[in-house]
């Protein structure tokens, strides 16, 4: 029984993302990893990362494990758009409580009037504060919920909104082997410049495998993987993210990911440093289309 509801339930989530909404679809921040660990996996690792972001990925990857840190990580990309974010997350195995930003500035702009008249500068921004939970209701069923509070502004219109974020994992019989779902930004903003303001809603499956080197001839390493299926409402393409993460010594780490149907990314790579409590991760990822190319940097510290 439990079995058919998961999969009913993963079938509505991408069944339901191919309806037709109105407006214009804004808050592409959503899109964009703030979390250099999943980054250098091509968006991928929630499920085995060792930091505070991890439930923003998805709600239910909160409570993998104990864990009390803070994380703050740096965005270095297109021009002079600047993308930061801060989490702390507070795992105590049963369930999980988090908050954290993220923070999209693009720079300045030159703003103008409808014929052609300078208006001077001005500078638009995104601004998403989450606070999540996460419970786990049996050694196999977690389930997650995030709730965010949304702010927009371009010139000198603004919105502001809110969305709520679904997760659910799985740990199934196999040995280190789990599934996981989630339906993100499920919400609304006021009107921008008297247009409504569609969320990105997404739906997202992944295949997960840990422990990885119960099955290969290695020593000294913990090796992970993820394949995460992706649904935006506003693209037609199913999107497949790849990624993979070896751990050494338990100091440090090797991330490798591919993305697949995306329009500017491909493969990413980074490394991570442990130094007792204390977590320093990279990640590059290269962009297409004249795109920046960018480097993530990321200091996390355990409590």
């Amino acid at each position: 029984m439990k079995k058919k509801l998961i999969i009913s339930i993963i079938c509505l989530l991408f069944v339901g993302l191919w309806a037709d909404t109105s407006g214009e679809y804004g808050l592409q921040i959503f899109k964009i990893s703030s979390d250099a660990d999943q980054a250098a996996m091509g968006g991928t690792g929630a499920f085995y990362a060792n930091n505070s972001f991890r439930f923003m990925a998805n709600p239910a990857a909160g409570n993998i494990n104990n864990y009390k840190g803070l994380n703050f990580n740096q965005n270095y990309w297109i021009f002079d758009t600047n993308l930061n974010s801060l989490g702390y997350l507070n795992s105590k195995g049963k369930y999980s409580f988090g908050i954290g930003y993220r923070y999209l500035d693009y720079g300045a702009l030159d703003g103008a009037t409808d014929d052609g008249q300078q208006t001077g500068k001005f500078y638009p921004m995104d601004l998403i504060v989450t606070t999540g939970i996460s419970y786990r209701f049996n050694p196999s069923h977690y389930f997650g919920i995030n709730l965010n509070g949304i702010y927009e502004k371009i010139d000198i219109e603004s919105a502001l909104g809110g969305s709520v974020d679904l997760g659910y994992r799985y740990v199934t019989m196999l040995n280190g082997v789990e599934l996981a779902a989630a339906m993100k930004n499920i919400g609304k903003t006021n009107k921008l410049y008297e247009e409504d303001i569609d969320l990105p809603l997404s739906a997202e499956v992944s295949f997960i495998g840990k422990e990885l080197e119960n099955y290969l001839p290695v020593k000294n390493a913990h090796i992970s993987s993820e394949i995460k299926v992706i649904k935006h409402i506003d693209d037609d393409r199913i999107m497949v993210n790849m990624g993979m993460k070896t751990v050494l010594h338990n100091k440090f780490s090797l991330k490798m990911g591919y993305k697949f149907n995306h329009d500017t990314e491909s493969y990413s790579a980074g490394f991570g440093v442990k130094l007792h409590r204390l977590n320093v991760d990279y990640a590059f990822v290269p962009m297409a289309d004249e795109i920046d190319d960018v480097h993530m940097i990321q200091i996390g510290l355990r409590f």
